[in-house]
Parts: structure tokens; C-alpha cells; sequence
């Protein structure tokens, strides 16, 4: 097939000029008709800022966040959550139901009243058994079509790198469209409070604060009773007077000894000595002093000679008493022979040293009797003081235990204490509906419309004007009779001045 050229359709427009100004004329007027019919468009805008509160880094208060957050992402992501939730069909519900159906469905342009009277020939509920589940059927159309039209009137914006969002609404009534997207931004900041609720955070809290309470309470007890029965009031503590104690009983115990041997070996000594020294000692000697034993002996021999003589001169020498006269005056000469005349007087007295020594002994074993004592005593203090080092080595795991008990059970006291006053506080905010939300420009009434851009409109009139009336004289001139046969002869036998518009691509437009 042979390529149409511009001069082609040029020449073909013009061996057709008045269809196409015709049909230019034509569409071009009803293209204009239906743009200046079109109904206006107004527009209403309105934004909000999401500062930084509780809503963005808070948590639900049953739950336990980590030490540090991300608020930078925080923002973030809160500022892009607040346009999702602006842009959902639950926000769009929600205005529906406080602005009314009605008013959202009333037809205001002649196109939506075409509509409306169409689709009122729409049976509304196939098989539909009575006018209750028929009259249902309605009212869910009519919410569906309000819900629809409030999001397509309503666009909602985040500007790059801002925390503001900005709520956008068009339609054909000013005043509907402004109060639709002040009632969107009302309602967000309910529905944004309750988003951030945690619903039976309170009552969770306060049931958790008063176990807990009661926990810490009874564990506390438990422990101070237990210390109080085993004697110990803080195992560390005691724990360190008992060591300094064993310390000091050790070191005093080991002087203790090593005095007491030491005296025990300088009594020892003393005892020794003071057995080779002499305890008497004489300090005179006095000689020929007459003895008075001798003298009365003497006397009394003398006596008895006197009446041996007188006995013996009446005797006969053979007479037998007169021989043992004889022998006993002999045995009593001999006696009296034998006995000193002259006695020698000596006076003594204590040895100094011996006495020295016994008191230095004395002295010395009771010294290491005292000494022997404090050791004795000591020693049993050491071993009482390890005894109690290694009972309170035991009690103390016990103590450890209790311990660690009451402080975990203290922890959550306070740990509950706080996220119920946090609880409390979260609650009181939302009985407010305080919200971190905040509406800093209302929705604006715009009288002037927006839309729809009459001038470009009319523009692109004129060109499918054009293209229509290019489009019809191209069809008409290639609808002639014995078209085929004419151009296929033009081809063996070359173009004429009247060569009709050849069909094949236009390649060259």
C-alpha cells in the first residue's frame, strides 16, 4: 500500500472542504456546548500539623519499650500514618454519617440529576423477599455512594520533609465541600485519639499496683521475720563483723598462747631452781654454852650413885643384887661420859634468793594460769565465731533468696505504680481527646471555582473539531466507488492532477 503524504491530505481536505468545515463547526460547537455546561468545580483545603507528643512516642502502658527510640523516624512514620488514616474509608464513614447521606447524595448538577433519574429504573434488590431486606439494600447504596464521593472529592498531601499535612477537597457545591473536609479533620482527631487508646489500661494497672502491693508487703515481712528468727539483721554486715571479729580473736588468741608458753617456761625454769637453793640458812653460831639436859642428867646420876653406894656398902660383893647396882651405876658413868659438857648454839634464817625465787615463781605460775585462761577463753571464742560464720553462710542463701524475692517484688510495685499513674494520666487525656494532631488552618470556603479549566478545554474542542472534520473527509474519499480499480490502475499508469487519497499508513504526517 502506498504512503499517504501531508500534500495528500491536504489535497484530499480540500477536494472536501465543506464537510470538513462543516463537521469542524459541528463537533466544535457541541464540544464548546458541553464544556461551558460543564458544571463548576470549587475547591476548599485545609491543614494540620502533627507535632511531637505523647501519641508519637508513646506505647501502649501494658507493654515495655526500650531505653532510647528513633524520633526522627518516629515522625516519620507518624506523619505518613496520620495521611493514611485521613485518606480511609473509615474516616470517610465518619463523615458521611455526621454530615448525612442525604445531603452528600443530593443531585446539584444537571449530569448527577441524569444519573440519579438512569439508575432509578435499576430494579434495587434482585430476589429480594420483602421491603426490609429491599429498604437495607437501599440504605447501604446510598452510604456506599456518599463514602465513595468523599474520597474522590477528598485528596489528601504530605509535603516533602515537613510534619503538616494537607487536606484537599472538590466538588460541585462550596459550601458541602468545605464542611466536609472541616467535619474530615474534626473527625481525625477523635478517631486519632482513640487510635492511641489502650482500652483497659486503668483497670489492668489497678488490679496489677494492688497485687503487686500486697506481694511486696508480704515478702518484706517474710524476710524481716526470718532475719529477726535467725538473729541477723544484714548478712553483710555481719558478714564483715564476723570476720573482723575471728580476726581480732585469732590475733589475740596467738598472743594469748605465746605469752602463756613463755610463762609456762619461766615457772619451769623458777621451780627448777628453787629446788637447789638452800630455804634456811644460819646467820650466828655461838659455842660453850653449858648444856641444861647434861646438867639435870649429872644431878639426877649423881643422885642415883649416892643411893647405889648406899645400897652396895650394905650388899656383899657377892651378893647378886649388889653386881647389877654395880652394872647400872657403870651404864649410867657411861651415858653421862658420853653427853657434851659445852653446846654450840647456831641462829638461821630464809635464804633471801630462795625467797627471791618462790615469789618470782609464784608470781610467774600465776601469770600462766591468767595467761592459760585468756587462751583457753579465747580459743572457745574463735570456735563459737566460726560457728556462727558458717551458720550465717547458710541462713545467708536463705536470706539471698528472701532477698532477691522481696526486691523483684518491690520492682514491680513501683514498675506498676508508674505505668498506672502514666495509665491515669493517658486515660484523663483521653477523656479530653486531647490529640497531637492540631488543625492550624480550618477548612477554607473558596467561592471562586476551581475548575474545570474552561479555556484548555475549549482548546482541545477546537483540535478534536479539527481531527474529526480531517477524520470524515480521509473516510469519505476513501469510500468512492471503484476505488480499488482506480488506484491500482494510477499505479501502472502514474498519478493525475485528481489523485484520490491513497489507503495505507500515513507516514509522512
Amino acid at each position: 500500500m502506498a504512503s499517504a503524504t501531508l500534500s495528500d491530505i491536504i489535497r484530499t481536505i480540500n477536494d472536501r472542504r465543506k464537510s470538513f468545515i462543516a463537521t469542524f463547526l459541528i463537533t466544535s460547537a457541541v464540544l464548546a456546548t458541553l464544556v461551558f455546561a460543564w458544571p463548576n468545580r470549587y475547591g476548599s483545603d485545609g491543614l494540620m500539623f502533627v507535632r511531637l507528643g505523647r501519641g508519637a512516642v508513646s506505647i501502649d502502658p501494658t507493654a515495655q519499650s526500650s531505653k532510647t527510640i528513633s524520633l526522627m523516624e518516629s515522625r516519620k512514620s507518624e506523619v505518613v500514618s496520620v495521611a493514611r488514616m485521613l485518606s480511609s474509608r473509615e474516616i470517610a464513614e465518619r463523615v458521611v454519617n455526621s454530615v448525612g447521606i442525604d445531603e452528600i447524595n443530593q443531585p446539584r448538577t444537571w449530569i448527577e440529576k441524569g444519573v440519579n433519574n438512569l439508575t432509578s429504573f435499576i430494579p434495587s434488590l434482585p430476589g429480594a423477599k420483602s421491603s426490609v431486606e429491599t429498604e437495607e439494600y437501599d440504605n447501604q447504596i446510598a452510604l456506599e455512594e456518599a463514602i465513595q464521593r468523599v474520597q474522590n472529592w477528598v485528596d489528601v498531601a504530605v509535603p516533602k520533609d515537613t510534619y503538616t499535612v494537607t487536606v484537599f477537597g472538590e466538588g460541585s457545591d462550596p459550601i458541602l465541600v468545605r464542611k466536609i473536609v472541616q467535619t474530615l479533620m474534626d473527625e481525625y482527631k477523635r478517631f486519632h485519639v482513640e487510635a492511641h487508646q489502650a482500652t483497659g489500661s486503668l483497670e489492668f494497672f489497678e488490679k496489677e499496683v494492688d497485687d503487686s502491693r500486697k506481694s511486696a508487703i508480704a515478702s518484706q515481712q517474710l524476710l524481716q521475720g526470718t532475719k529477726a528468727k535467725m538473729g541477723w539483721l544484714s548478712v553483710k554486715a555481719a558478714e564483715e563483723a564476723l570476720s573482723t571479729r575471728i580476726s581480732s580473736l585469732e590475733l589475740s588468741r596467738d598472743e594469748a598462747q605465746s605469752a602463756f608458753a613463755e610463762a609456762d617456761s619461766h615457772a619451769s625454769a623458777l621451780k627448777i631452781r628453787l629446788a637447789q637453793v638452800e630455804q634456811w640458812v644460819p646467820t650466828s653460831v655461838t659455842k660453850g654454852i653449858a648444856s641444861k639436859a647434861g646438867e639435870d642428867m649429872r644431878t639426877a646420876l649423881y643422885s642415883a650413885q649416892i643411893a647405889n653406894s648406899e645400897a652396895m656398902a650394905k650388899l656383899k660383893p657377892s651378893h647378886p643384887k649388889y653386881r647389877l647396882v654395880q652394872k647400872t651405876m657403870s651404864g649410867s658413868q657411861d651415858i653421862l661420859d658420853n653427853e657434851d659438857k659445852d653446846r654450840e648454839q647456831s641462829l638461821e634464817a630464809i635464804n633471801p634468793v630462795y625467797q627471791k625465787l618462790q615469789g618470782e615463781y609464784e608470781a610467774t605460775f600465776a601469770k600462766a594460769a591468767g595467761l592459760k585462761s585468756r587462751y583457753e577463753s579465747l580459743a572457745a571464742a574463735v570456735d563459737h565465731a566460726n560457728t556462727d560464720l558458717v551458720r550465717l553462710n547458710t541462713d545467708g542463701i536463705e536470706l539471698a533468696e528472701l532477698q532477691w524475692a522481696s526486691d523483684v517484688a518491690e520492682k514491680n510495685f513501683l514498675a506498676h505504680s508508674k505505668s498506672l499513674e502514666e495509665a491515669r494520666i493517658v486515660s484523663a487525656l483521653d477523656t479530653q481527646e486531647l490529640s497531637d494532631v492540631a488543625v492550624i488552618q480550618p477548612a477554607s470556603l473558596n467561592l471562586k471555582k476551581v475548575g474545570p479549566p474552561r479555556l484548555t478545554l475549549l482548546v482541545l474542542a477546537g483540535a478534536l473539531g479539527l481531527l474529526a472534520a480531517a477524520l470524515q473527509a480521509i473516510l469519505r474519499q476513501t469510500a468512492l466507488p471503484m476505488w480499488s480499480e482506480t488506484f491500482s490502475h494510477q499505479r501502472r499508469n502514474g498519478r493525475t492532477k485528481h489523485e484520490p487519497f491513497p489507503v495505507g499508513p500515513v507516514e509522512s504526517l
